[in-house]
């Protein structure tokens, strides 16, 4: 009987004991808040600067949460607030709070600080404090718009055209470049100055405003204009007729890209025209967004020897049986010469791309440095691979008439940064040493 009354005390206590522990485990539960800034602060603070913070708390529930800077033993309040709980809600759990520092508000200067992040919990530990979580971000408080200073004066631009910039900031710059509408050209850091290769698209009618824009390491943007004349330029308008005899010999080349359209002549060169010449040159403008950030050309640019078939900027309507069935903008210079010719690399430059280019056939893209590029066009066969440096003059391939090409020549581009522009400039040694060379010589980059 006292065993059968021991056994049963010893129950209850047990019982009574793990009742307890729940209890306590509950009440005085020691896991403090997790805390996640997002984007983690990366050393500097801006003007402004966007963060989303998000707080879990898998006990009692978050009972605060505070966002502050310290700085000169200053305490500087960016976020705070109190999370306060009746007897039968739930525990908050989870919380999420986009904030916008923005320091001159708060009354912070540029310099060293620390980015503070705080959040306690209702737990019963600590005395009834609860438990604390604290997350600190040594920064410095960057407030100031990066400047520029233009080094060079003249910047004299046509339709189609393309010039340099060079300038410099006092501080380190992570974006930069010129901005023209819903262009951007970015520019390269030369030893020690910056330089940006820009372009006035020829498919733009109107006149275009340009400015210097840049970003600096603590994400503050600004911006500046300079001196530019543009320079007037009209374009030749083309009526080109297509034949059956062009439409039999050149379409069945595309219907292994679009196969739906076999024996539809007609609608091929349509949808050619017009769908994949679009694909082509947006294919053109990704291959030249990596360039090297030096230039690699010296002097000006050689021309195939051969007559000139079409210009750049030609403006091109074409009738099928006395109909007007589509158009187009003529993006390069066409010369003729004797069938597979060969085709000399205009200047120095690294092979970005060889390969069949949509309407450019088989292609070759050649780098040049600080955002320039030379495409030739339609040819017959290859002389280089990808990544294969070359010099001025070395035979890279032969002419044809692979893509849309109604005979044997090399379609010859210039591009600025995926932007064509006109190649008889580059030609010219006389525009290219008023517009690019002596600007280098003038900040002391060539002698």
């Amino acid at each position: 009987m006292k065993s059968g009354k021991r056994r049963l005390f010893l129950g209850i206590v047990l019982v009574l004991l793990l009742g307890a522990a729940v209890i306590l485990s509950n009440f005085l539960e020691t896991s403090p808040p997790q805390i996640i800034f997002s984007p983690k602060p990366d050393g500097y603070l801006p003007a402004s600067k966007k963060f989303t913070l998000t707080f879990q708390e898998k006990g009692r529930g978050l009972k605060e949460v505070e966002v502050f800077i310290e700085q000169d033993n200053l305490k500087h309040t960016i976020f705070k607030k109190v999370f306060p709980r009746t007897k039968d809600q739930e525990p908050l759990h989870f919380q999420t709070i986009n904030i916008t520092v923005t320091p001159k508000k708060l009354g912070v200067h540029d310099g060293p600080a620390v980015l503070v992040v705080y959040a306690r919990d209702y737990s019963f530990w600590h005395w009834g404090k609860g438990n604390t979580a604290e997350v600190r971000y040594n920064v410095v408080v960057d407030c100031t718009p990066p400047t520029i200073e233009v080094l060079t004066r003249s910047h004299n631009i046509s339709r189609g055209g393309s010039v340099l910039v060079i300038y410099r900031s006092p501080e380190m710059l992570l974006k930069h470049g010129v901005k023209a509408g819903d262009y951007f050209f970015h520019g390269y850091n030369w030893k020690g100055v910056y330089l940006c290769l820009f372009a006035y698209p020829y498919e733009i009618s109107s006149e275009i405003l340009y400015r210097i824009v840049c970003l600096d390491k603590a994400g503050n943007k600004g911006e500046g204009g300079f001196y530019y004349h543009i320079i007037p330029r009209k374009f030749k308008y083309d009526k080109l007729i297509i034949s059956d005899n062009f439409l039999r010999a050149k379409m069945p080349e595309f219907w292994n890209i679009y196969p739906e359209l076999q024996g539809k002549y007609l609608e091929t060169f349509i949808k050619v025209n017009a769908e994949l010449r679009a694909k082509s040159n947006k294919e053109i403008q990704k291959i030249c967004q990596v360039s090297n950030p030096t230039p690699l050309w010296e002097g000006s640019f050689i021309r195939m020897k051969g007559v000139t078939r079409a210009t750049f900027g030609d403006r091109r309507s074409y009738y099928y049986h006395g109909r007007k069935i589509s158009k187009s903008i003529h993006a390069g210079v066409d010369i003729a010469s004797i069938a597979h010719a060969p085709i000399p690399a205009a200047n120095n430059g690294i092979v970005v791309y060889r390969g069949y280019l949509g309407i450019y056939g088989n292609a070759v893209i050649i780098d040049h440095g600080l955002g320039l590029f030379s495409l030739y066009g339609h040819l017959s066969s290859f002389q280089v691979k990808e990544g294969q440096q070359v010099k001025k003059g070395d035979i890279i391939g032969y002419t044809g008439a692979t893509g849309l090409a109604g005979g044997d020549h090399l379609h010859f581009s210039m591009l600025v940064q995926g932007v064509f522009v006109n190649p008889v400039e580059w030609w010219d040694p006389h525009w290219l040493k008023n517009n690019i060379t002596a600007k280098l010589r003038q900040v002391g980059l060539i002698k």
